[in-house]
């Protein structure tokens, strides 16, 4: 699975929020980090209260506790936060495919305000998982023993 994100939105004008790296490769059953950076470009300070978003897929996950509880409680005027704000994980059913998906971060100027401050779009890729080295080779050990036994089977038949 490839987690890509389509950074660069703003829902208040005061903010952006842009995601990096642009692609992150997962396979079903996986969980990945997704770090961006968030910059105050206004000129008071920003509190930050939470955020939302929105995948419409049951098979993946959105998990914000990396910004919530290891994010900034406000950015003053000109300031960036780097780090993680999610974690994005496909169970083992999720189907191959394309599914987009939005991340909005909330706050304010003062601790009254609770508005939607930027707001960036991710796509999830969801390829098909490879198998582990470990399955080959206990395939090819399955496939040896059944050839010896049939070889066995026809040795004695010969004889």
């Amino acid at each position: 699975m490839v987690l890509a994100a389509a950074s660069v939105g703003t829902a208040h004008a005061d903010a952006i929020l842009t995601f990096t790296p642009d692609t992150l490769v997962i396979t079903p059953g996986g969980t990945v980090e997704f770090d961006g950076t968030l910059t105050n470009t206004g000129t008071t300070d920003l509190y930050l209260y939470g955020d939302s978003f929105d995948l419409e897929y049951s098979d993946l996950t959105v998990d914000d506790s990396p910004f919530l509880f290891g994010g900034p409680l406000f950015l003053s005027a000109g300031d960036s936060y780097t780090g993680a704000f999610f974690d994005a994980t496909a169970d083992d059913a999720t189907l191959a495919g394309s599914y987009s998906g939005t991340f909005t971060i909330q706050g304010g100027a003062d601790s009254d305000t609770f508005d939607d401050l930027a707001t960036a779009d991710f796509t999830i890729d969801v390829g098909s998982p490879v198998p582990e080295p470990k399955s080959f080779l206990l395939l090819a050990t399955g496939l040896s023993m059944i050839a010896v036994v049939l070889l066995r089977r026809e040795l004695l038949v010969c004889k």
